[in-house]
């Protein structure tokens, strides 16, 4: 028996304890996230998609794949989203409605979008969406955002099918209809840099509207807000516009399937800041993402993560080991609640094992020590002469013990010796009144 098995009869069973503890307690670590998701966008080479592309190429170097699927605008988004063809979508604020909000949830407003109603040129300026009725209007593709947006608008003007012309166009077709006269006005949610727009601003037989009611719209609907259009803003040189523009502006939104991994959540905002923060022409810098101007219920994740930014193992480590980092902290539940008490006992528990095989030793000497002076059968006390004599031997030979417990050993040998001197002495007694 030596020091290094004493101490694995303590350690062993305590190691044990602990790695059953860890392989429990791992049962219940969350599943790690996959490596790649899938997200819903506008039109190829729209803003929307041009967005959708930046937010991919900021993922993979984080050796995450992001899958872009175009569609004709965010009403289609939102079907794919509830059908879980998607696990996220770029949505247009005002599209809501169309789908029921169970299951879906906003992880951030991103851009400022603005609502722009052109018509040509006639006799009298345009400046309330009531005085399209009787008009030739585009109100945008079906499955696109800005449709819903539009007849919202239209309704509250009581423009309505009965006394006003609609028409589905995608957004080319309809400035393409609109220059050429064969339409009176059109819907636009699109980015001001959109060249769509520049088009239409360069053209001197379209006028665009600017909005007097715009804080009527933006205390009815709280995705909406109003922007304005500075003289100039948009190309400087041909001073366009030529006049200040309040413009009504929906908000664009990444919108998330509720099951969508929050490990996955906190990667693609950690993105979307770093996309989005820097402002544009509309929005002010750090102002986005943001989680205003939603319309679905914000992913608790996403709120902690806008209001408090990313957490330490995220700001210290790479994603991916970040993720199992973080992951993998239930499992010093059982550390603290099990190791420590375990490795507060194994000391003491050390100690007992050495001390109770010392002390099981005396329980020996002790039950030979009362039969000495009470045996005359010498063949009895041979035989206790001969198991001191092999204790002996074991102590001395096969017996090692901590330098803190030697003087414990030695007594116990020094007691040896003198119960195996009185055994000798019994013998001598007895074998000397039988002569």
């Amino acid at each position: 028996m030596t020091i290094k098995c004493d101490s694995c009869k303590v350690w062993i069973p305590i190691i044990g304890i602990i790695a059953l503890s860890l392989v429990i307690a791992y049962q219940f670590v969350e599943p790690p996230p996959p490596q790649e998701a899938s997200i819903a966008s506008g039109r190829e080479g729209g803003g929307y998609h041009s967005f959708a592309v930046k937010y991919q190429k900021l993922l993979a170097e984080e050796h995450f794949q992001l899958n872009i699927q175009p569609t004709a605008g965010s009403i289609e988004v939102l079907k794919l989203l509830k059908d879980g063809k998607v696990s996220m979508g770029l949505v247009q604020g005002g599209t809501g409605t169309s789908v029921s909000k169970e299951g879906l949830q906003s992880l951030a407003s991103l851009f400022y979008e603005p609502l722009w109603v052109f018509y040509r040129k006639g006799q009298q300026p345009i400046d309330y969406i009531y005085e399209l009725r009787n008009k030739r209007i585009a109100i945008g593709e079906e499955g696109s955002g800005t449709r819903p947006l539009a007849l919202q608008l239209l309704q509250d003007n009581k423009v309505n099918k009965d006394n006003t012309t609609f028409f589905a166009l995608s957004s080319k077709v309809a400035a393409e209809k609109l220059d050429a006269g064969e339409i009176d006005a059109a819907f636009f949610v699109t980015s001001p840099t959109a060249s769509i727009i520049t088009e239409l601003l360069n053209n001197s037989n379209i006028e665009l509207m600017s909005f007097k009611r715009d804080l009527a719209y933006k205390r009815r609907y709280s995705y909406l807000t109003s922007i304005k259009i500075g003289e100039g803003m948009i190309d400087l040189e041909k001073n366009i516009p030529n006049e200040d523009k309040t413009l009504l502006a929906a908000t664009a939104s990444l919108v998330a399937r509720d099951d969508l991994h929050p490990d996955i959540i906190q990667l693609v905002i950690n993105k979307l800041s770093e996309v989005h923060k820097t402002g544009g022409l509309l929005e002010k810098e750090s102002q986005f993402p943001s989680k205003q101007f939603v319309e679905f219920p914000m992913n608790e994740k996403a709120d902690h993560y806008l209001l408090n930014g990313p957490s330490w193992l995220q700001r210290v480590f790479p994603f991916w080991i970040a993720s199992k980092l973080d992951r993998l902290k239930i499992m010093l539940i059982p550390l603290i609640a099990i190791m420590i008490p375990l490795l507060k006992s194994a000391v003491p528990l050390y100690r007992w094992g050495i001390r109770f095989k010392i002390f099981r030793w005396y329980a020996t000497l002790n039950d030979i020590d009362r039969k000495i002076n009470i045996t005359t059968d010498l063949s009895l006390l041979e035989e206790k002469k001969q198991q001191i004599k092999a204790l002996q031997k074991e102590i001395t030979e096969q017996v090692s013990v901590p330098l803190s417990y030697m003087g414990e050993l030695y007594t116990l040998r020094v007691h040896i010796r003198l119960i195996l001197t009185q055994l000798e002495e019994q013998q001598s007694i007895v074998e000397t009144e039988k002569s």
